[in-house]
């Protein structure tokens, strides 16, 4: 399990967050419109994620709290990727690969992409 457990709504107002250095609800409300939530339902999502310590808030203003992440993105991105992998591939990144490969057509720079990334794995090695 990951450490903050950020579920799929919830990376919405994360990407908002990790874009700017901090937003008052109302700015949050407003990058998120095309989502059609509530005032309500982004102020209780914004409520879960500084439960979960994913996000702060500067409270020197009384009226308008400005929040901000603390989750560094990048540890988000690499726990919510290793339990999507365990989950969905039983952890193996080569059977993931390997589906993708076989469903979707990789352009001919995905391929040049992803040998350049073995390329280097092995040259690390």
């Amino acid at each position: 399990m990951s450490k903050y457990n950020i579920s799929e709504a919830e990376w919405k107002v994360m990407e908002c967050l990790w874009k700017n250095d901090s937003l008052t609800l109302k700015q949050i409300s407003e990058e998120l419109k095309d989502t059609k939530w509530s005032y309500t339902t982004i102020r209780t999502m914004v409520t879960r994620l500084m439960e979960k310590g994913a996000i702060g808030a500067d409270k020197s203003s009384t009226s308008n709290f400005k929040y901000y992440a603390l989750a560094p993105e990048k540890e988000c991105r690499l726990e919510e990727t290793r339990s999507f992998l365990k989950r969905v591939f039983g952890g193996s990144i080569s059977t993931m690969v390997a589906t993708m490969a076989k469903q979707e057509t990789l352009s001919k720079e995905e391929v040049a992409e992803l040998k350049k990334i073995i390329e280097n794995m092995e040259g690390d090695q």
